[in-house]
């Protein structure tokens, strides 16, 4: 008999659902966040005018084709964005603060259409092969992210992974997206699991927030050596990358 195990560097880890953030975890998160940028940006100027691109880019954390990876486009949901810039065009241009807002809602949604998932969205390396094996193994895997939903079943695509997911949790199907633990309660609602039989795996604080105030088990994924160092102590393992993960199994004799 073959008993499955995950193993993270040499550590087993007993869980049975594995909830994936997306952004920066599955997929690189800097040319999505500076492709979306680039959508954003241009509307926004359009409205408060070119002088106003370098107060965009500060705001959202965005320099020299880098993102601060604790700054607001890295690490906010939609619903915050959409008052950010909505304050943002209020305070450049003075207009009123309901047509500010409508034109936030405006620019995000424009933005979102026209972004390309192919040039934005590139696997981090993998990212596939864990999620099958995984699957194969027969691991509930899923994905739980602060991006919407149809663009994340887009993105599965690219991983051929969109019909296998057994879950895509979105902060649109919750009442708080991350660092709440809202999104990980309907997994454990729907899947009837209890918390530590989770595993979260991510690449930013607000994964592992989310996944401690939930009382899951977290796993954090990142390639950079000081965000990896700083938020280290706030998981429950830490490693470089996906291929550091991986499904062990042990024959047993009865």
């Amino acid at each position: 008999m073959s008993i499955r195990t995950i193993q993270i560097g040499d550590q087993p880890i007993s869980a049975s659902v594995i909830a994936f953030d997306k952004d920066g975890t599955l997929f690189q998160a800097e040319p999505f966040w500076i492709a979306l940028n680039k959508e954003r940006k241009k509307r926004f100027v359009s409205i408060a005018g070119l002088h106003n691109g370098d107060l965009w880019d500060r705001m959202m954390g965005v320099s020299s084709n880098a993102v601060d990876h604790s700054g607001l486009l890295a690490i906010a949901g939609e619903s915050e964005e959409k008052i950010a810039i909505a304050a943002l065009i209020y305070q450049q241009t003075q207009k009123p603060w309901i047509e500010s807002l409508a034109l936030s809602e405006k620019l995000l949604e424009e933005s979102n259409r026209s972004l390309r998932i192919q040039d934005a969205f590139i696997p981090t390396p993998g990212a596939r092969d864990l999620l099958y094996s995984l699957k194969e193994a027969g691991y509930v895997v899923g994905i739980v992210t602060s991006d919407q939903h149809d663009r994340t079943v887009e993105c599965l695509k690219l991983l051929d992974f969109h019909k296998k997911a057994d879950f895509i949790v979105t902060p649109a199907a919750v009442a708080h997206g991350k660092p709440a633990p809202d999104m990980l309660e309907k997994v454990l609602r729907n899947f009837t699991v209890p918390a530590h039989e989770v595993l979260v795996v991510g690449d930013s604080i607000v994964d592992l927030m989310m996944s401690k105030a939930a009382g899951c088990k977290s796993v954090l994924v990142n390639e950079k050596p000081d965000i990896l160092e700083q938020l280290a102590p706030l998981a429950d393992y830490a490693i470089e990358g996906l291929n550091g993960m991986k499904v062990i199994w042990e024959k047993r004799v009865y």
